[in-house]
């Protein structure tokens, strides 16, 4: 029997960071993402939690695939974010 895991279940669970380079708690790299789990965390937390299960117990399919979908180049949202500001002088 697959033991059931709540969202809350290892927020006190602690390691290194790479990516921010200190300690965190597990609690942050669930909802570091906009709400979503972290990119990195399946990479961090293998060895110490359950993570697979953990994720698909608690978070829907789309939410899982939205977090490790591969992220756009650095200077496409660059030149996103210089759109939106143009489009926003335009309008005021």
């Amino acid at each position: 029997m697959e033991e059931k895991f709540s969202i809350d279940r290892f927020d006190k669970e602690e390691l290194y960071c790479r990516k921010l380079g200190h300690h965190l708690t597990f609690d942050y790299c669930r909802s570091e993402h906009n709400g979503l789990p972290c990119p990195k965390i399946r990479d961090c937390w293998f060895e110490k939690i359950p993570i697979d299960d953990y994720l698909e117990q608690n978070f829907k399919p789309e939410e899982i695939a939205y977090i490790f979908e591969t992220p756009k180049p650095k200077i496409a949202s660059i030149f996103e974010i210089i759109q939106k500001a143009q489009a926003a002088k335009k309008s005021s």
